[in-house]
């Protein structure tokens, strides 16, 4: 029997990047995954190549489409996807937007647009989540920080982002504090600086020259350490660094 088999899981933003590797781990491991995202038809093609590459997946894929960047925030509450995460058995929350600005540089749209998608995002998702998992004495809930977000520290260059990264570590260890008996876990993974298809050429670039060996970390890489985390129990508010040993002090 695989780890999740006969479990709900639900991506949000699990058409692309990390959060297709991990409704891919979610697949693998027998779980059933609603895969959301903000455009049917690459929904549509997600699905039909999962199941085509791997027909155990077959019947196993559905999908949920909300689109944070053209719907209204508020219609969230009431959408297909609200309802697929009240049903959920794991939810994982990889949606969310980066920003690279000096504090002087950052206007009002991208403070609101941060705060939503970076803090509220996440926080409405586990508030959706946790009574149906209540009622299951069983969940399991993952979220994401940013790169050094594991503390209060200062940040140059993304402070307006890792302000609000910072904010999901007390949401995952409050979590993981106050529901623990209802067999709920709630972590977190700070990813070092990631390689996916949503950053241009020169912001990776900039990227890898701060990571140590100058080298991003992998997406499967991020969900081996999502697996991980959802598998076992004993691991609940935990903020996981998955950086390399990444450090400001790499860049002096």
């Amino acid at each position: 029997m695989e780890a999740f088999e006969g479990k709900n899981a639900v991506v949000v933003g699990g058409s692309g990047g990390i959060g297709f590797e991990i409704s891919k781990m979610l697949l693998k491991n027998g779980a059933k995954v609603t895969v959301h995202g903000r455009n049917l038809e690459k929904l549509d093609r997600v699905r039909m190549g999962l199941e085509k590459d791997n027909r155990d997946f077959c019947g196993r894929v559905e999908t949920a489409v909300f689109d944070f960047v053209r719907e209204d925030f508020d219609d969230l509450e009431n959408s297909e996807l609200a309802e697929k995460i009240k049903s959920a058995d794991i939810l994982c929350v990889c949606y969310g937007p980066f920003l690279q600005k000096s504090l002087d540089k950052t206007s009002l749209s991208e403070w609101k647009t941060l705060s939503l998608l970076d803090y509220a995002l996440p926080g409405f998702c586990v508030s959706a989540a946790l009574p149906g998992m209540m009622k299951k004495r069983f969940g399991r809930i993952l979220l994401f920080g940013g790169t050094g977000t594991g503390f209060r520290q200062e940040f140059l260059t993304n402070a307006a982002y890792a302000g609000a990264k910072t904010g999901v570590g007390v949401l995952v260890q409050s979590v993981a504090c106050g529901f623990a008996d209802f067999g709920i876990t709630c972590n977190g993974i700070l990813p070092g600086f990631t390689e996916t298809e949503y950053q241009s050429e020169k912001i990776l670039e900039e990227c890898r020259k701060k990571m140590p060996g100058e080298k991003l970390v992998s997406r499967e890489s991020v969900a081996g350490a999502a697996e991980f985390l959802l598998k076992n129990e004993d691991f609940n508010g935990v903020l996981m660094k998955l950086d390399r040993g990444w450090s400001p002090l790499n860049l002096t």
